[in-house]
């Protein structure tokens, strides 16, 4: 249920991408204003709101915090189908940013509950799958979406009036969330917080200043973890923004085609780079590599480069195409990985709130650069539209390599917390 959350999140977050043509012509705006609206919107309270929802989640009843949330997403995705002005939905953008803030921290701390910690990667790579999954659908079956309602051109709607195509299309996407808000509050169970390894401190939730002060003696493990993921996850924002208009602009694909191509891509290497992530980080950790979380997205960046460049500079259509197919393998794939890192590293009663600090940062840095370095590379660099493969290669040949700096600052950290957690464990048996 988890997993069909974060993908309907995905799925009402990524939209924008299949709707640059038409929401451009109508609003008259550049593709770097475009671009703010794809990342900075909804990043902005989407990382600022998830640090007093982790305060919450370390709390309350983490349920009915993602059933909340969930309902808050969809409405605002929905009311981005009345907005008609940039302004409008800028601010609509910014909801969704605020009901997604709540899926995450909540869902990380259930799942760190539902698995020990040797499982812990494989099934938040399984709740990562949303990304893939939600992402793919909203590429193939948007992608038709768009296309269909783009024929029957405006709908007049019972108290709505006369809609554009486009508006219909978040009408659409946006009002079904609430039947999943409703399943969600059937289906998902709350359970006792389980103890991690070395998690022997005080049993009550620390406030934002404790779990500030606890982060602050671990810099080196969660600001690694942070901001390497979050350089990681700059170019799979800013392809998920892009590639639409990339093989429309380049390529001559129509929207539905480019929707199905990417979609079927997405979902199809998107998982297997998923599971077959969490599978290696176990399987590392198992080994006696407890910084396995950290080894491999640092062998995925390298995937994320080669891919990136080869489909933006690549002049045969054919591998330019491969190589957009292979990069949904490696980019954004990853996040369970982190996560469980994340999970492993924090005492349970603050999980919540390292969570949301992880996420502010890694996700602030992820949405709100991503789409906007691909945009204005193209209009500020190349200068002209055609030149967005251009600009996706530069923001992959550079971010992955940053991203890959920062995780290997933290790898001896977590080796140390690592062990300083079993001593714990040890000394208190």
């Amino acid at each position: 249920m988890l997993t069909v959350l974060y993908t309907s999140s995905y799925i009402d977050r990524q939209i924008l991408g299949l709707l640059v043509k038409p929401i451009r012509a109508d609003l008259h705006i550049s593709d770097t204003e475009y671009s703010y609206l794809t990342g900075f919107a909804f990043v902005t309270m989407y990382s600022i709101v998830g640090i007093p929802l982790g305060w919450a989640v370390d709390r309350w009843n983490r349920r009915a915090i993602i059933v909340l949330g969930v309902s808050v997403w969809s409405l605002m995705t929905a009311g981005c189908g009345l907005a008609g002005s940039v302004l409008r939905l800028f601010a609509l953008r910014v909801g969704v940013g605020i009901g997604e803030a709540t899926l995450s921290p909540a869902s990380y701390s259930l799942i760190s509950d539902y698995f020990p910690p040797g499982k812990l990667s494989r099934a938040l790579s399984v709740y990562g799958l949303g990304i893939p999954i939600g992402t793919g659908l909203e590429l193939v079956i948007g992608g038709s979406v768009v296309q269909a309602f783009e024929r029957l051109g405006p709908l007049d709607l019972p108290l709505l009036g006369s809609t554009k195509p486009w508006q219909t299309v978040f009408l659409a996407i946006g009002l079904p969330g609430l039947l999943l808000a409703g399943m969600a509050a059937l289906v998902i169970r709350e359970p006792s917080r389980r103890r991690l390894e070395g998690d022997q401190g005080s049993q009550h939730a620390p406030s934002i200043a404790e779990a500030a002060i606890f982060m602050w003696q671990n810099r080196s493990i969660y600001l690694a973890l942070s901001f390497g993921l979050g350089l990681l996850v700059v170019y799979a924002y800013g392809a998920a923004a892009w590639y639409p208009a990339f093989l429309q602009r380049v390529h001559g694909f129509s929207i539905a085609d480019a929707g199905l191509f990417l979609g079927a891509t997405n979902m199809v290497f998107g998982i297997l780079g998923s599971v077959t992530a969490g599978f290696l980080a176990d399987t590392l950790i198992a080994r006696g590599r407890s910084d396995g979380q950290f080894i491999v997205p640092m062998i995925y960046a390298a995937g994320v480069t080669v891919c990136g460049v080869g489909a933006g500079i690549a002049t045969a259509p054919w591998l330019s195409l491969t190589f957009v197919a292979l990069s949904s393998f490696f980019a954004n794939t990853t996040l369970g990985c982190v996560a469980a890192a994340v999970q492993v590293a924090t005492p349970r009663r603050m999980r919540g709130q390292m969570s949301a600090f992880f996420l502010f940062v890694a996700a602030f840095v992820g949405i709100a650069v991503g789409p906007t370095a691909v945009a204005a590379s193209t209009d500020y660099i190349f200068g002209y539209d055609g030149a967005v493969g251009y600009s996706l290669a530069s923001v992959a040949l550079v971010f992955p390599a940053l991203g890959v700096v920062t995780l290997h600052l933290g790898r001896r950290a977590m080796h140390e917390r690592v062990v300083r957690s079993r001593a714990t464990e040890s000394d208190g048996d």
